[in-house]
């Protein structure tokens, strides 16, 4: 049966009595959450009120304060001038660039014609690919794995002749030598052991399990190279070799006795030379202190001559230690304007370093007030090198005499006059105390930044010292210095084998390796003739025999 159409539908159900009250308790939770919001929030917002009104008048007095200070502060604007240079400085120092030509680049290019680019010229010659003759060379034919043809089949017919292509591999290979001594018996009634047994290998010292190839490995990758020992240790654990570094700290023991006579022959000679160049770097010695080191922080100074160089370690920067080189000494040093040379006697000529000059106008160029000044200066340093550098090739080209010669000595002596006038004059205007400062220090040093006028040898620069410390300071970066004072008196006296062998041309590590198998022959004890690697009591075939590979660069 059909549902009438006019059937009246059913009402809704309305919520129920308990679900409002639900509703309601529920809405005034909220609102009671949120009422304890607005009063955290109000609470932070008085504090935060406080704090800013108490920082306003901080801020207020602070201000009263920097004013009536700016107003009495007039008086300092030297030191604070004096100040903001020696910031630029240590900024530069910290946070620059290495080189010096960044910020003064346009003064160079300024004193030159024309500005040269970096890297090889065009229409420059190349210098071709790489001579790699010292190489052990291995020959290794290639051919197809399918030699014919993919399709068909047949057959491919070999060329004459190859197509040749070469790859430089690298390999190393420790190996663990085993001596077998044969034994005798005597079948005789003569006096004497009846067992005889063959000779030992010879060792650097006795009893030592590492040979001397291992020992080369380990001191030239320190101290030619700058890997610290414990990198090394890692590198040959690496390869299979498990070294302990007690093993090695004992070895290199000996190996700082058994370098000490040809370390004295070298520094004997350099003493003995009549032009030298000299500076010091900081050098950390760890360990106890005793009564002559109270602290780590040692220094390494280097002397140089044109055969040799020798390197000290010491404690002290003080002028005792140049004095105690150069006691019996003439001659002439270059080295920059450090009080320690100074003090050194009149029987050493001071010749002083132009670019430790240039720096101090460099440093002034950075200061936006002092900047054209510096730069004029700048650009009077830079052409004084131009000058001298056309002297300097003609008489290196033993054309030292005639008319271009006299002229080329003529604009070099003109040009100094010119500088000496313009510092003269400089000083008696009335100058910044910083622009004096700068001055007074040319004037002071001017005759030692002279000497190269009388004599084309003297350089303007003691970059051939700060050279041969460069090795020296990458050890010291990677290795922090040496653990003890015997650590650091072989450290000295390594690096015055290498880098005097290294400016004669010969090679540190075939020459140390052949030192130590002469020590070998005697274990423990230093050869009874060291003549043969002095290189200036060589002879020219081991000159030739021990000779720098061509690849390697020396330094100049």
């Amino acid at each position: 049966m059909k549902k009438s159409q006019s059937e009246p539908k059913k009402p809704e159900k309305g919520p129920s009595i308990f679900g409002l009250q639900r509703t309601i308790r529920e809405q005034q939770r909220r609102a009671d959450r949120d009422d304890k919001k607005i009063e955290a929030l109000n609470r932070t917002v008085a504090k935060l009120t406080e704090e800013r009104d108490s920082f306003k008048q901080r801020y207020s007095a602070a201000m009263v304060s920097l004013r009536r200070k700016e107003r009495e502060n007039e008086a300092l604007i030297v030191k604070i001038d004096g100040l903001e240079k020696h910031i630029a400085t240590l900024t530069k120092a910290r946070f620059g660039e290495s080189t010096e030509k960044g910020e003064a680049c346009v003064v160079e290019e300024e004193a030159s014609t024309e500005a040269r680019k970096r890297g090889q010229q065009p229409g420059a010659k190349g210098h071709g690919r790489t001579k790699r003759d010292g190489l052990f060379e291995e020959h290794v034919e290639l051919f197809l794995e399918q030699n014919c043809c993919s399709t068909c089949q047949t057959p491919f017919k070999m060329l004459p002749g190859t197509d040749d292509s070469t790859i430089v591999e690298y390999e190393t290979m420790l190996s663990l030598m085993k001596f077998h001594r044969a034994r005798y018996v005597r079948q005789c009634k003569c006096p004497g052991p009846k067992v005889i047994t063959a000779e030992p290998p010879p060792r650097l010292y006795p009893r030592t399990t590492i040979g001397n190839s291992l020992w080369i490995h380990l001191v030239v990758q320190k101290f030619l190279f700058g890997v610290p020992t414990n990198r090394t240790l890692k590198d040959l654990a690496l390869k299979g070799l498990g070294l302990a570094a007690g093993t090695v700290t004992g070895g290199l023991h000996v190996i700082n006795n058994l370098v000490e006579p040809l370390f004295e022959q070298i520094v004997q000679f350099c003493r003995n030379a009549d032009e030298w160049h000299a500076d010091e770097t900081s050098w950390r010695v760890f360990g106890e202190n005793t009564a002559d080191k109270k602290t780590n922080n040692w220094w390494l100074w280097v002397m140089s001559c044109k055969q040799a160089v020798v390197y000290l370690v010491d404690p002290s920067r003080s002028s005792r230690v140049p004095n105690a080189f150069f006691e019996h000494s003439n001659g002439l040093l270059m080295s920059d304007r450090f009080s320690a040379y100074k003090s050194l006697p009149k029987a050493i000529q001071k010749a002083w370093c132009w670019i430790h000059v240039r720096r101090d106008f460099l440093n002034m160029f950075r200061l936006k007030k002092f900047s054209a000044w510096a730069k004029g200066w700048l650009m009077r340093i830079a052409n004084l090198f131009v000058l001298n550098e056309q002297r300097f090739k003609l008489w290196k080209d033993q054309l030292n005499f005639g008319s271009e010669w006299e002229l080329a000595c003529k604009r070099l002596s003109s040009h100094v006059e010119m500088m000496k006038l313009e510092w003269q004059s400089e000083l008696l205007k009335p100058l910044h105390k910083q622009q004096k400062t700068v001055l007074n220090s040319l004037k002071r040093h001017w005759d030692g930044l002279t000497l190269f006028l009388t004599d084309p040898r003297i350089p303007l620069h003691n970059n051939l010292a700060e050279r041969l410390l460069r090795n020296c300071v990458v050890l010291r970066k990677n290795s922090y210095g040496s653990g003890s004072d015997w650590a650091g008196k072989l450290a000295s006296k390594i690096f015055t084998l290498f880098q005097t062998w290294l400016i004669n041309g010969l090679d540190p590590q075939s020459l140390l390796l052949d030192y130590f198998n002469e020590c070998s022959s005697n274990p423990g004890k230093p050869p009874p003739s060291i003549d043969k690697f002095l290189p200036w009591k060589m002879s020219d075939e081991r000159k030739r025999e021990f000779t720098l590979p061509p690849s390697f660069k020396r330094p100049a």
